[in-house]
């Protein structure tokens, strides 16, 4: 089995899945719910929000791996945070200027991009804050960047917890804090009701990451893996029944606002703890024909896993160029079913192909770069047998 999880082919086909829900979560409202069948579908494609957790926990699993595996670099620090700039900033801060500088120009102003006062925070990696700081903040075509913003707040505190822990007190600390953002969550509940706060802040949203980050650091101790290997499914499979059976019930029973209660509350944790055994699962029988294996191997999922980065930038963009330039032009056919799915097939095609595009000609670049920041193991001088004797 190879340690170094990062690795792990079928983990690029979970990637792929993570953002194939996604953007059915985003695309679901150009179909309109001609029937119930296309009803109980839209519905189903709302759920697809549950692909940030997923992304969530992978990255957890993924670069705490990378952390543990580099811990004893001589510049453990200098390295992750070069590297991860090279992969997250060119192409995040390039599509956010572009599109603002675009904003700018056109008149009358888009109502769906950020209003000006708050695009600093943008730039500051900070707009998951903006629903505590000023209520709801509306949908807009940059607002899926939240998710970005609380990876990147989790990833300037998590390297130096990971530096100064054991394993096992890194551990500890990654339940701890699991707990801590469900208990948040709970107490942050009962004051105001369920809310975009809640959603987005990284101190309520933190739980996916930190169990991910455990699952990396257990799959790294040799003496539980078999233990892993056996419950791994089981966990996966009781933990994600529980969230859809609870969530629907309650929806079915005492209506939608209960449903964002149980979903705000224990939800997250539940999705947290499914996604984690899933993905760890998937890495303790990495190369094994198993079902999950041949799944998650497959061309498609690997293919959009790979490009998944520019897919989750670019996507909501271009759906949201897509709803001004077709108001006008296609009024009349918007509401039938057959342009609706016909929208939405060109939306993943052009989000891929651009992604594609924007990887090999220009994220590439960078990625070059990250070979100049390869972590560097601390050389121990070599003792001679006469030392050792002494």
């Amino acid at each position: 089995m190879n340690s170094r999880s990062y690795n792990i082919r079928a983990l690029d086909g979970i990637r792929g899945l993570a953002i194939i829900l996604v953007m059915l979560h985003h695309f679901e409202i150009l179909i309109p719910a001609s029937n119930p069948a296309v009803a109980a579908a839209k519905l189903a494609f709302s759920f697809g929000w549950m692909g940030v957790d997923l992304f969530f926990a992978l990255s957890g699993f993924l670069i705490t791996g990378i952390l543990l595996d580099s811990r004893s670099a001589k510049n453990y620090f200098s390295a992750f945070y070069a590297r991860r700039v090279l992969r997250i900033f060119p192409l995040y801060y390039s599509v956010l200027t572009v599109v603002l500088i675009a904003a700018a120009l056109i008149r009358p102003r888009p109502r769906s991009l950020p209003v000006v006062a708050d695009q600093k925070l943008y730039y500051l990696y900070l707009v998951n804050w903006l629903g505590l700081w000023k209520g709801p903040w509306g949908a807009n075509f940059l607002a899926h960047f939240w998710s970005l913003a609380v990876e990147e707040q989790f990833y300037l505190v998590w390297p130096l917890c990971v530096w100064l822990l054991i394993r096992r007190n890194l551990a500890r600390m990654a339940v701890v804090a699991s707990l801590t953002a469900l208990l948040v969550r709970i107490v942050w509940l009962a004051q105001t009701g369920p809310s975009q706060a809640i959603v987005c802040a990284t101190v309520t949203r933190m739980d996916s990451l930190l169990c991910g980050s455990l699952g990396a650091i257990l799959f790294r101790d040799v003496r539980v893996l078999n233990t892993l290997r056996k419950y791994s499914p089981w966990t996966a499979c009781t933990a994600l029944s529980c969230f859809a059976v609870g969530g629907a019930w309650l929806r079915a029973v005492r209506g939608p606002g209960s449903k964002l209660f149980f979903i705000e509350s224990i939800g997250f944790t539940l999705l947290a703890v499914g996604f984690s055994a899933l993905i760890l699962h998937t890495a303790l029988t990495d190369g094994e024909a198993t079902l999950t294996q041949r799944v998650l191997r497959n061309k498609v999922l690997s293919k959009f896993g790979k490009y998944s980065y520019g897919i989750y930038v670019y996507h909501v963009p271009l759906l949201g160029a897509s709803l001004a330039l077709t108001k006008e032009r296609f009024g009349s056919v918007k509401g039938q079913l057959w342009f609706g799915a016909l929208s939405v097939a060109l939306l993943f095609a052009g989000s891929f192909l651009i992604a594609v595009i924007s990887y090999e000609g220009f994220e590439r670049r960078f990625l070059n770069l990250k070979r100049y920041f390869e972590p560097k193991k601390v050389e121990v001088p070599e003792i001679t047998a006469a030392e050792m004797a002494i």
